[in-house]
């Protein structure tokens, strides 16, 4: 078995999925979706997107469009970041030109996942409304401000252990290999095959200091598990948000459901 503790490119989960692969790491449609349903419990529905032009970037920008038509939004304005803009110097000047002809919205939206130019655009827009996305309020595995249900206790010990806060790489690599420890310790073997019928079996559960236990999707090996709201000094929300429901689990709310997954080496 391999975990992918880094990566959230949803192709990943979907039509490039491998058998022996497991994500502890969220996809990126998991983040936008949990982006897109606090756009609909605050109303926040004139939306409208900067997006960068590295890889990540579009990934991000493709799950944020897709998140929006699901929850029933949609973008009504949309730019691409000039790569090779240097905003050191004239963000004051030049981000307000750019976001103008935006005209009026609820909040912005950046598709900024290698923070090339999202700092610039912070308190410099035409507009003063709520920034999103990448930076701002962002959709996040992990978090220092995560204090809740226990996480304060995990974020100090490894804190103390590595003389820097926790981000959402050490937490995804934290969960693969919670994730071993538990089946090993449940099945008494190191047998691949043996645990990995356990991960993906009924009787498994991961504590994850997130106030539910996580589980693994069946149907792509997804790590099921909430994705924090957050800015830099404060959680704002924690999705799923109450009031988005699921036939089965309410987790499911967030990225690939069976239904759309095209992932077939699970089957």
């Amino acid at each position: 078995m391999m975990f992918n503790a880094a990566e959230g490119d949803v192709s990943l989960r979907d039509t490039e999925c491998r058998a022996n692969l497991l994500h502890s790491i969220p996809s990126d449609a998991m983040r936008t979706d949990a982006l897109a349903q606090v756009f609909v419990k605050k109303r926040w529905t004139d939306l409208v997107m900067i997006a960068g032009t590295f890889a990540q970037d579009i990934r991000f920008a493709d799950a944020m469009r897709r998140s929006l038509k699901k929850f029933g939004l949609k973008l009504n304005g949309e730019k691409t970041w000039d790569s090779g803009a240097d905003m050191r110097r004239s963000a004051a000047q030049e981000i307000p030109l750019f976001t103008q002809d935006f005209g009026d919205y609820d909040a912005m939206i950046l598709a900024d996942e290698v923070h090339d130019f999202g700092r610039y655009v912070l308190y410099n827009t035409w507009q003063a409304r709520p920034i999103s996305g990448s930076e701002g309020l962002s959709p996040v595995t992990w978090s220092p401000v995560i204090e809740q249900w226990g996480a304060a206790q995990l974020q100090s010990r490894f804190e103390e252990q590595h003389g820097r806060e926790m981000t959402s790489q050490d937490y995804a690599a934290w969960a693969a290999i919670r994730t071993l420890g538990e089946a090993v310790t449940r099945t008494n073997t190191d047998d691949p095959a043996t645990l990995r019928d356990y991960i993906f079996s009924d009787a498994f559960e991961l504590a994850g200091f997130k106030g539910r236990p996580l589980t693994y999707r069946s149907w792509n090996g997804q790590l099921r598990q909430p994705i924090a709201v957050v800015h830099p000094r404060a959680l704002v929300a924690q999705a799923p948000l109450e009031g988005f429901l699921h036939q089965t689990n309410e987790l499911d709310s967030l990225g690939l459901d069976r239904p759309e997954s095209k992932c077939e080496a699970f089957q």
